[in-house]
């Protein structure tokens, strides 16, 4: 039996993302998981609500990351820079974890629930850094305008960076997409012209 409470939260967690691979998640029970981490069913719901919160177990951690960056970035000279340096620092947290966010995206794609589940998170998350923002002194049009965009580059970010196995580190994909969200809302509407 692990001797420490976060070594049994990791152990569960490895090996629930085991069996997630090698068999599915929808045939995975909890108690599988348990068992393959040593502990007992019990043991797990002391850690986890359900073996959806598995899958999401970094979450209460990273989010105050997120916010704490938000709130202690001064030396930004607009809200742009100051997202920059955010997310980007957020990046860096992803960074040494590729492969486990890769398998996870994976297991949620083919669930539709937990699907759901991931949508509800950003949604929250968005929520956080929306009031994170009116905190700063933000507008709140504006904080929420902010908050929309900034998770919008950086889910598309994470996504590109799952899917190529180029050696660019997420912050890199997260840069490169700063630029065309200006472009993005500079550009003309296809087919308009002469209308």
């Amino acid at each position: 039996m692990p001797r420490w409470p976060e070594d049994t939260r990791a152990r569960l967690v490895d090996s629930a993302f085991a069996l997630f691979v090698e068999q599915g998640y929808a045939n995975t029970t909890v108690h599988q998981i348990a068992a393959r981490a040593g502990v007992t069913s019990r043991t797990f719901f002391r850690q986890f609500r359900d073996k959806d919160e598995v899958l999401f177990a970094d979450d209460d951690e990273l989010l105050p990351h997120l916010i704490a960056s938000i709130a202690g970035v001064r030396d930004a000279a607009d809200a742009g820079a100051m997202m920059r340096l955010a997310l980007g620092d957020l990046a860096d947290r992803f960074e040494s974890q590729r492969s486990r966010l890769g398998q996870r995206q994976r297991i949620i794609e083919h669930d539709v629930g937990l699907a759901g589940r991931e949508l509800a998170k950003q949604a929250r998350w968005q929520r956080a850094v929306t009031e994170t923002l009116c905190e700063r002194g933000f507008e709140r049009e504006d904080a929420e305008i902010l908050a929309a965009i900034g998770f919008a580059l950086f889910t598309g970010a994470l996504h590109e960076w799952l899917a190529t196995e180029d050696s660019d580190t997420l912050r890199d994909h997260v840069e490169r997409r700063f630029p065309r969200v200006a472009d993005a809302m500079g550009r003309p509407v296809p087919g308009a012209a002469g209308r």
